[in-house]
């Protein structure tokens, strides 16, 4: 077995916490890139479901992305609109139920004409 002097033990020391600084150092700013990209992974996923469901349409994609990135609390965003309805849909008419026909009314005005139900 090889023996080393003091001094050089306590070089070896030295240079092993200045590694296990910047070694240190180095994975928490990795950590933190990571957790900002997991972060932006999911406010364009966010941004995108609001896109399919109509909501905030005033706006586009990357107006949306950076509005959510603004917000406190994205938690509470996600579930808002996991909840929300798709905007712009009606709830259906009476021309849309299968076996009725457009109102009498709605063909007399489009057309000018009474239609076979009578008007």
């Amino acid at each position: 077995m090889q023996k080393i002097s003091s001094n050089d033990a306590a070089a070896l020391l030295k240079q092993a916490g200045t590694a296990i600084r910047d070694l240190t150092r180095e994975n928490l700013e990795l950590k933190g890139k990571l957790e900002k990209n997991a972060h932006d992974a999911r406010v364009v996923k966010l941004a995108r479901e609001m896109e399919e469901k109509g909501l905030m349409d005033q706006f586009n994609l990357a107006e949306k992305v950076a509005h959510l990135r603004k917000v406190p609390n994205l938690e509470v965003t996600a579930e808002a609109v996991k909840l929300a309805a798709p905007q712009g849909q009606g709830f259906g008419g009476v021309g849309e139920v299968p076996g009725v026909g457009e109102h009498p009314f709605i063909t007399f005005i489009n057309t000018g004409e009474a239609s076979e139900d009578g008007l």
